[in-house]
């Protein structure tokens, strides 16, 4: 195991919204993302994060993949890992090599990583919960100390997903 500094550090966040829609309404909302409408956060913009625009499931089921666009041409090839319609969806993150994220960082190669991520879906009262997770890693003494911009970078980035989703459905 490496050291606290010099080590890797794998971390978990996640975000929920309730929604007053059928499960299969959000399900196909979650696996073929159309966002490119909605404005992005200025915040994320100045940051370097580049703004998603659209996800397609290429394949469905476990083993098979979804494709996420972004404004920069850079794309995730999301490796699906559970699929379960109308419950629960996690996939591998595999961001292209020049996936830049901060101007400068690369997400397929630097000392920020996301994992995995995925939704989950529960009905509660009449209403459909949805949880969005990510897994990120922490790499070196950079990534440590840099661990609550990260943390909260990635938690405002799933706020602006879980509305566009929420406008999506209305």
């Amino acid at each position: 195991m490496k050291s606290f500094f010099t080590g890797y550090r794998s971390r978990f966040v996640y975000n929920t919204i309730l929604l007053d829609a059928e499960p299969s309404k959000i399900w196909a909302e979650i696996t073929n993302v159309q966002i490119a409408q909605f404005r992005f956060p200025l915040l994320l913009s100045i940051l370097g994060i580049p703004k998603p625009l659209s996800a397609e499931v290429i394949r469905e089921g476990v083993g098979g993949y979804r494709e996420a666009t972004f404004s920069n041409n850079a794309r995730f090839k999301q490796e699906i890992l559970e699929w379960e319609p109308d419950k629960k969806y996690r996939f591998r993150f595999n961001p292209t090599t020049n996936f830049k994220v901060g101007h400068f960082m690369n997400l397929s190669k630097g000392p920020f990583e996301i994992e995995t991520g995925g939704y989950e879906l529960f009905v509660i009262e009449g209403q459909t919960k949805l949880v969005l997770s990510s897994n990120y890693r922490l790499n070196g003494l950079f990534g440590t100390l840099m661990h609550l911009p990260f943390r909260m970078i990635i938690y405002y980035f799933q706020k602006y997903l879980l509305k566009g989703i929420k406008k999506n459905l209305t």
